[in-house]
């Protein structure tokens, strides 16, 4: 059942019902309508009545029934209320409500200043201490064999850098030993050789010797020992390379080992790790390099700190935490690898904060549904007025929220009651917390400005870019393209609306920024995906509103005819220029500059439809460079100049000009005895080409051609 049909059906539902209890009560009328009026006026509100000055009745919770007797609604059930009268009085926002003092007495309202201020927050994590795994190190065996002898035999034992760890039995060391025995004999020996080759072979032997025994384990030292004493020894002896602990002992003694079996781990504990546990919400509070507080169970009162060096990319889908490191020094060995820790990150006291403070506002202000948040603005002086208005809001601190958009410093939010201004506004069927697409259409697309409606087709073809962002998938592509999207709105003026047009102009605005900010700090694909849904009915409703038509923002245009155009167009920026700057030697030249370009353009790679575009515009451009070659003065470039400009306009408007940069279609209405001509620009600063320094600055924006 649609739901027109179903609202109908209550209708009837409750009429029926009416016209039974009053058959019953014999034509009186309803007594709960008497009484629920009376007590409506008691609060100084106004009831709405319609055109037979009958009052009408609506649900707080469904503001799209509208009765004209009380009675239940028939959704939710809940006892219908009068309708609200609208406020008089320029409007700001679609989300605007007027109360009166009583209602505002009743509702308790209070207000709070937006401001900027340096936010304490305190973030507190558990953990416990690791090992330093940079600081770990491992002695294994540098060569096969068995192990006769264990110096150090437990684990948990405190050794000394270069404190002998085992000695190891290798047969293989016994024969590297007798070779570099034996290769010092031979240098010697052969030291007063005539044969310079051979003595370099020797030495060569020698070298090849003492690098094999290195890489078998024995060092520097060990290897002039093994020289000096003349003599193999079939032990060799592996030293700890760090001081520390020995945390794991994987052999013992008689054991065989093979190459590169490890034998010991030794952990240095003058540095160790704190590895903790943030919840996901902490986390925009945690910056590398941080320093935070933790204390132990076995040192009651004493205070630890360390330093922030890694956050974990991922989010334990399980506990919602985030693992944090921190780096602590332990020079007095107080703190062992175990122990379980419990952390405390604390920034200063809240203070007023400069120009690079965030902005903030009570935690109380916003009205949060899920990921959106709403809060109620007080007018200028108070008057009773209070606009909604949907914000951004960054991480909590304490009793506050950063605001990321929405808000400017110095605006009042109401901080209590505001739960029952939106129930208010609600009832009158305005977009509030509950109930945020309560827009109509009904701003025709003839009725806007035509500047304001070209801005909105460049705002089109943008969505189209997006859409195509958001489907590549690719999240850092497409974190920029909502960036360009929000500031692309931004740029937008709308002070050319009025009335409803400029209220839905600022409601949907504000929605589609919001969006694409949530969008551009989107964590993945997933939330992306998400927001851009959200994102897409704003934009639905957006041209649902001002009724826009536009096509899919697809150029049929080859590339290289938009880039040959668009050289004829930057030749043009600069003929427009010497007309402004009254230089007639320049115009010349600029004029057979666009000449030149406009040669350079093949049409032959257009299709029909685009070819037809072109063949009339090229025909008004070529007419007037034709008036403008042969003119002797500007007065008469300047009579080319407009028919020039107008095929040029609808050249780079409909075949997708390489402009470059924006690109304007300027307005003067006093050209050629008040007909008005239009010119290029790719700014929005008038600089009047048919006047020059006569009347610069007579002209306005007609309509932006190029983004």
């Amino acid at each position: 059942m649609s739901k027109k049909k179903l609202i109908l059906f209550a209708v009837i539902l409750v009429a029926a019902a009416f016209l039974a209890g009053y058959a019953l009560r014999g034509g009186q009328a309803p007594q709960s309508q008497t009484e629920s009026v009376e007590e409506h006026a008691e609060h100084g509100v106004e009831a709405t009545t319609d055109e037979s000055g009958e009052v009408i009745w609506t649900c707080s919770m469904h503001p799209q029934i509208q009765l004209p007797e009380p009675g239940k609604c028939p959704i939710c059930f809940m006892d219908l209320i009068p309708l609200e009268p609208e406020e008089g009085g320029e409007k700001q926002s679609l989300r605007e409500i007027r109360l009166s003092p009583e209602a505002r007495k009743l509702a308790g309202i209070s207000v709070e200043k937006v401001k900027r201020l340096d936010v304490a927050v305190q973030t507190r994590m558990v953990g416990k201490v690791n090992y330093d795994e940079t600081r770990v190190r491992a002695i294994t065996a540098w060569t096969g064999g068995r192990i006769d002898r264990m110096y150090v035999d437990f684990t948990g034992s405190e050794v000394k850098q270069g404190q002998p760890m085992v000695s190891i039995y290798s047969p293989e060391l016994l024969t590297a030993q007798a070779e570099l025995i034996q290769a010092v004999k031979a240098v010697r020996e052969l030291r007063d050789s005539s044969l310079e080759l051979v003595r370099k072979s020797a030495v060569r032997t020698e070298k090849a010797a003492r690098e094999k025994l290195r890489l078998l384990g024995l060092t520097r030292k060990q290897i002039q020992q093994v020289v000096d004493r003349g003599e193999p020894r079939d032990h060799i002896t592996l030293y700890s390379p760090l001081s520390g602990v020995v945390i794991e002992k994987e052999v013992n003694e008689g054991q065989y080992v093979d190459t590169g079996t490890t034998i010991y781990s030794v952990a240095d504990l003058s540095a160790l790790w704190v590895e903790l546990e943030a919840y996901e919400s902490d986390l925009p509070w945690i910056e590398l390099g941080k320093k935070v507080e933790f204390r132990t169970e076995a040192y009651p009162g004493k205070r630890f700190s360390g330093e922030v060096v890694y956050i974990d990319p991922l989010v334990d889908e399980d506990t919602r935490t985030v693992r944090v490191r921190l780096s602590v020094s332990n020079k007095d060995g107080s703190l062992k690898p175990g122990m379980l820790v419990k952390a405390v990150q604390q920034s200063d006291s809240p203070a007023e904060g400069g120009k690079d403070s965030p902005l903030v506002i009570p935690a109380s202000a916003p009205l949060i549904t899920g990921k959106r948040a709403v809060v109620y603005v007080a007018g200028e002086g108070n008057d009773g007025t209070y606009e909604g208005r949907e914000i951004v809001l960054g991480p909590k601190a304490g009793d506050f929220y950063i605001v990321k958009n929405g808000l400017e410093e110095g605006e009042l939010v109401v901080t209590k009651g505001n739960f029952k201004i939106d129930s208010a506004v609600q009832i009158v069927a305005k977009p509030s917390m509950m109930n945020p697409s309560s827009v109509a259409a009904g701003t025709a697309e003839q009725e806007l400005p035509e500047l304001f409606r070209s801005k909105l087709r460049l705002l089109h073809q943008s969505f189209v870019e997006l859409e195509k962002a958001v489907a590549s998938g690719d999240l850092d592509k497409t974190h920029l393209a909502f960036g360009s999207f929000n500031k692309e709105i931004r740029t937008i003026d709308d002070d050319s609306l009025e009335g409803d047009a400029s209220l839905k102009w600022r409601e949907y605005s504000m929605l589609l920024s919001n969006d694409a900010i949530l969008a551009s700090e989107a964590p993945d694909t997933k939330r992306l995906d998400e927001i851009f849904g959200e994102m897409k009915q704003h934009y639905a409703q957006l041209r649902n509103a001002f009724d826009l038509q536009f096509g899919g923002g697809e150029s049929t245009v080859p590339r290289i005819f938009s880039e040959e155009l668009g050289a004829v167009y930057r030749e043009y920026v600069e003929l427009a220029a010497a007309l402004a700057a009254d230089d007639l030697e320049a115009a010349r030249k600029a004029t057979e500059s666009v000449h030149a370009a406009l040669q350079q353009v093949d049409p032959s790679v257009l299709d029909g439809p685009s070819h037809n575009i072109w063949t009339s515009a090229l025909t008004r451009m070529n007419d007037g460079l034709a008036a403008m070659r042969e003119a002797g003065d500007l007065v008469g470039i300047r009579a080319g100049f407009e028919p020039l400009s107008t095929g040029l306009t609808d050249a780079v408007l409909k075949l997708d000009a390489e402009t470059g940069g924006p690109a304007y279609e300027m307005f003067c209405p006093m050209a050629f005895d008040y007909e008005g001509a239009t010119w290029l620009q790719s700014d929005e600063e008038v600089r009047n080409p048919y006047f020059g320094a006569a009347m610069l600055g007579c002209g306005e924006v007609n309509r932006q051609l190029k983004r």
